[in-house]
């Protein structure tokens, strides 16, 4: 049987409005299911379609709380566990992912990876878990490993003009598309980011909207490799499973073992939380991405335990 639970709770104005229970949903049973998983495969498509601005009409409330996919590509089983944070992003305070939508998509995962991991919007998380905090968004890959600590500041290369976007006074999206594409420069470590931490308040949706239509304005062919956006979410604390807020693993290509291994890795490290494994076909020139859920890709589901 499904029991879900509902918690609702009135929707503030300013930037800090994310951090209450907004609209999430508890369930008693597994994801894994199939009824579940074809439904969590069709949010995925949704979140991937639509194309909103901001969250519930809010000028504090930037889109990736409500919309869109928020993905992190992995490697194969590499010494920890894939959700874990990796000892550079534990040093650097900050963890890559890519945002995920119709208006913001790439035709790759980044650098050529296969499975990973999507998590839930915020403001659709489940009631008891972590709430994630993005920090700021590169519209291209940000080379962030060579950048201020939490991986959103100046580059070691450029120190002066890759500073975020909003101390150097670039606030849309063409002046991002100017100042990054300037000849002759490394514009993965040029280019700034875009400032969406809650202290921007009202400026909070908009500022990720730029960097959203930034995608779009990018010189044609440009870059060359590496085209995928990169948001900076604040470093989780490892070994908390049950409290992350996973809401399928993926595979594209030939990566289903290896997110076989992650799904029940995860299931056993939680203590029974069964998040499903999506098939993702990536998109097209003429055809958006697609979600598939397969019950026979399935490591752990309902009908496999004893």
């Amino acid at each position: 049987m499904r029991i879900w639970i509902v918690a609702l709770a009135l929707l503030l104005s300013a930037c800090s409005t994310p951090r209450m229970e907004v609209t999430q949903a508890v369930q008693t049973r597994s994801a894994g299911g199939g009824g579940l998983g074809v439904e969590v495969a069709a949010e995925l498509q949704k979140r991937y379609d639509e194309t909103i601005r901001m969250c519930n009409g809010a000028p504090s409330q930037p889109a990736f709380l409500c919309s869109g996919l928020m993905l992190r590509a992995t490697d194969t089983p590499n010494g920890f566990h894939v959700w874990d944070p990796s000892p550079g992003a534990i040093e650097l305070g900050g963890m890559s992912f890519s945002f995920f939508r119709a208006d913001a998509s790439f035709k790759k995962m980044p650098w050529d990876r296969n499975n990973g991991y999507i998590i839930y919007p915020v403001l659709k998380r489940p009631v008891g878990t972590l709430q994630t905090m993005v920090l700021c968004v590169f519209p291209i890959d940000g080379a962030t490993w060579g950048r201020d600590k939490p991986g959103c500041g100046a580059s070691d290369v450029y120190p002066v003009v890759s500073r975020r976007c909003q101390s150097q006074n670039i606030t849309t999206a063409e002046q991002w598309v100017r100042h990054s594409f300037t000849p002759t420069v490394d514009y993965f470590r040029y280019q700034c980011s875009f400032d969406v931490r809650d202290q921007m308040n009202e400026l909070a949706a908009d500022s990720f909207y730029q960097a959203i239509r930034a995608i779009a304005l990018k010189p044609v062919g440009l870059p060359a490799f590496n085209d995928f956006s990169e948001l900076i979410i604040e470093t989780w604390r490892t070994g908390i499973p049950a409290q992350l807020p996973i809401e399928a693993f993926f595979y594209v290509d030939n990566g289903l073992d290896v997110a076989k291994h992650n799904q029940r890795d995860f299931y056993n490290e939680s203590k029974g939380k069964i998040v499903p494994i999506i098939k993702l076909t990536m998109p097209t020139s003429t055809q958006k991405a697609r979600f598939e859920f397969r019950q026979q890709d399935q490591d752990v589901a309902e009908s496999h335990l004893p």
